[in-house]
């Protein structure tokens, strides 16, 4: 009776280990799914981030763009080629200073 009384215990035991050490890599996997989706939403927020300003630098550009486009059509219209000129060729000092 006592020999059962003692590998009763000893399979409590075991199980309690093994229900134990399967509980703490279930909560090991969650913790690292939980690390990666944190990592990834980070990385959702950066290119978010990195999205609007790459659409607020379009917006200035595009709005640049529509007043020289206005700017040479009137001096085209009034007839005032060389102005057009000029403004078409600091425009192009400028974009090439930017590029370097």
């Amino acid at each position: 009776m006592l020999t059962f009384a003692i590998l009763l215990t000893i399979s409590q035991i075991i199980a309690a280990y093994l229900l134990f050490r399967h509980e703490a890599r279930k909560n090991s996997q969650l913790e690292h799914h939980s690390d990666l989706l944190a990592l990834r939403l980070k990385a959702l927020k950066q290119e978010t981030e990195l999205l609007q300003e790459n659409l607020q630098a379009a917006r200035i550009l595009r709005h640049d763009l529509r007043h020289h486009y206005r700017l040479l059509y009137a001096l085209l219209s009034e007839g005032d080629y060389s102005a057009a000129i000029e403004h078409i060729g600091k425009q192009k000092e400028e974009i090439l200073t930017k590029a370097l």
